[in-house]
């Protein structure tokens, strides 16, 4: 018996995994009353990130076919541009913004794992991407994990400002 493997979606789903495990220690000490404190600066904190990036994996997912359904209220918080705003009652609580997080980001590594390589080679044309990426797997690739990681920093950052030390 043969089996195909998906090598995209299976090396995809092993990053994606290993962010959200480089995520956890970095949110779990903060206190839920500060989760969504800029710290008096400009700095986007754990709330922000945590839903910005859990919104476009959701995004990303939806390139890729899925159709999973992204709150307008989302939108709103987290596209592209949006401000990231101190103690901001839209956010979600510190428990339900790593829940969300961490459910979006294994919903994606679950979801790629299905793929077939071929949605993955897809072209970018008559995206956001097309210019920048040639095809899918590429917007894949940053979306789910290079764009969480590169947020992840803020996050580090912000910690630092906020008076916490580094984790683990």
């Amino acid at each position: 018996m043969t089996t195909t493997c998906n090598l995209t979606g299976t090396a995809l789903a092993g990053s994606i995994r290993f962010v959200m495990n480089m995520a956890k220690p970095l949110v779990d000490d903060v206190e839920a009353g500060r989760f969504s404190d800029c710290c008096d600066t400009t700095i986007n904190h754990p709330a922000f990130v945590l839903g910005h990036c859990a919104y476009y994996v959701g995004y990303c997912m939806q390139m890729l076919g899925s159709d999973i359904e992204l709150q307008d209220s989302d939108t709103d918080l987290y596209q592209h541009g949006a401000e990231c705003l101190h103690m901001h009652d839209g956010y979600q609580t510190k428990e339900e913004a790593i829940s969300c997080f961490m459910n979006r980001l294994e919903e994606a590594a679950v979801f790629v794992e299905t793929l077939d390589d071929s949605v993955f080679e897809r072209s970018t044309e008559g995206t956001f991407f097309e210019g920048r990426m040639p095809n899918l797997a590429s917007v894949a690739n940053f979306m789910m994990v290079a764009h969480v990681t590169f947020h992840l920093g803020q996050v580090s950052g912000w910690r630092r400002i906020a008076g916490f030390g580094p984790t683990g």
